[in-house]
């Protein structure tokens, strides 16, 4: 999904001729191990704050050769020499970092696009992407002289993507992307990593895309409100745009999956699941349940892990990824794996489920009475703070310990059917099993208003659910 040059795309394959092996002769001259790849990671995680953009997304993979990612992780000499090459040198200390995109880089799967757009004097880079039938990762780098205030964070998101086979609108997919501070910057070398997945169709093999640079400026400092005191709505996001700019990329032929037909259905909660099929991608597995009509809730949410060799090696958002049906009838799981390493058994274990009564959806306020109508078991509205034709609402929730989420819709009406956004929700860390969730609501002639709750607290298994995946 991405930028300005159709036909170059060349892999990036640097085991070829006589510089490559330049290269790796000189590596091997002071082998040395590449020590605390793991806390170097969470270093850099923590620097890169990731910001999801969308309910479901997921990392693909492919980028290029197995003697250079070896070198890169076993050998310091080697990723210092790589170092010194533009832009694949900074992708080589990038992926240092991250197993998934080394496993990518192994096999030969990047596709260096090199293009550049600009939009006035503003530019930006797209270098290098990676794709799959179903999946899609942009590596976009900021100019080196890319300048932000300690208070300023870089983010780039989509605003439009077209298949340029037929000038379509793209849709039926998802993305993630990642935020830079001026510190990251400086230690990714300006990368932002952006990456797609879509559930309800293929990547296309050539796409147009328009991205939007803006600079996200924090207050300095933090705002304190009295207890009791009303709060305008002060959540919303100060962004200064930096520009737009087009992309445009042909894809080589991409990987097709593996199907595998089950038909499962599972009684859980009293809610019947039905285990439909499993595709099986070089970037992963895609699980698809369908949820029965006469099932009695919504199913909002599983909790998800992934055992291998009876140990847990990927759970929650940590490599799981997941997309409801728009009518709620279903979900699909997107699950990454190390597909390119030798294959163990693995099960897929459902450990809870989110379920939302189908009578208990909506709830009408009473901001004067203080009331939530249908009583909803562990809820309560704790505060309601009057301003000038506004209301502060607290809810208390009660939930396990480490369980934390968003509760209501960004959109709710009053009892004439206006309709209003939610400009943003609160929510605490959980204490003593309650957390809190602040909104800024208009405060309507008759004091009431209609909620749509979106989640609700985890259901856990007393024993999991397990589910094998297939090997490929």
């Amino acid at each position: 999904m991405t930028e300005n040059n159709q036909e170059n795309l060349a892999r990036g394959r640097h085991d070829e001729g006589q510089e490559w092996q330049g290269f790796v002769e000189e590596a091997y001259l002071e082998p040395k191990g590449l020590g605390s790849v793991e806390d170097r990671l969470e270093k850099k995680i923590g620097i890169a704050k990731r910001k999801k953009r969308a309910i479901y997304s997921f990392f693909s993979t492919a980028v290029a050769a197995l003697l250079l990612i070896f070198l890169v992780n076993a050998n310091s000499a080697f990723a210092h020499t790589m170092s010194n090459i533009p832009v694949i040198g900074q992708l080589i200390e990038y992926i240092q970092f991250d197993k998934s995109l080394s496993q990518a880089i192994e096999n030969e799967y990047i596709q260096e696009v090199a293009l550049t757009a600009w939009d006035g004097e503003e530019q930006l880079s797209l270098p290098y992407v990676l794709a799959d039938e179903k999946n899609m990762v942009l590596f976009f780098q900021l100019p080196k002289d890319f300048g932000l205030a300690d208070n300023e964070w870089a983010n780039i998101s989509l605003k439009d993507m077209k298949d340029e086979s037929n000038g379509n609108k793209v849709d039926g997919f998802s993305y993630s992307t990642a935020s830079l501070s001026r510190e990251g910057i400086a230690q990714n070398h300006g990368f932002i990593m952006q990456q797609y997945h879509f559930a309800e169709g293929k990547v296309p093999e050539s796409i147009s895309l328009d991205v939007l640079l803006e600079i996200e400026i924090l207050p300095n400092e933090e705002k304190v409100v009295q207890v009791g005191e009303f709060e305008e709505d002060v959540h919303e996001r100060n962004m200064k745009e930096m520009g737009t700019f087009t992309f445009e990329v042909k894809f080589e032929e991409l990987a097709k999956p593996m199907v595998y037909e089950f038909h499962e259905d599972l009684s859980i909660y009293g809610q019947t699941i039905t285990l439909e099929e499993m595709r099986v991608y070089p970037t992963g597995t895609e699980v698809f349940f369908t949820f029965a009509d006469k099932n009695p809730a919504w199913i909002k949410g599983m909790n998800l892990a992934i055992e291998e060799d009876r140990e847990i090696v990927l759970k929650g958002s940590h490599g799981i990824s997941a997309m409801h049906k728009e009518d709620q009838s279903g979900m699909s799981v997107f699950i990454e794996s190390d597909y390119f390493k030798k294959p163990k058994e693995q099960e897929l274990l459902i450990r809870g489920l989110r379920l939302l009564d189908k009578e208990e959806e909506s709830i009408t306020v009473d901001m004067e009475k203080k009331t939530i109508t249908p009583a909803i078991e562990g809820m309560e509205l704790k505060e309601v703070i009057k301003g000038e034709g506004k209301a502060n609402l607290v809810f208390a929730t009660k939930v396990r310990e480490d369980d934390g989420f968003g509760v209501f819709s960004f959109e709710y009406r009053d009892e004439e059917g206006n309709t209003y956004a939610l400009k943003s929700e609160g929510t605490s860390s959980p204490r003593d099993s309650w957390m809190e969730t602040r909104i800024t609501v208009e405060y309507p002639e008759n004091g009431r208003i209609i909620l749509q709750r979106t989640l609700t607290p985890m259901l856990t298994l007393e024993e999991p659910i397990r589910i094998e995946l297939p090997q490929r």
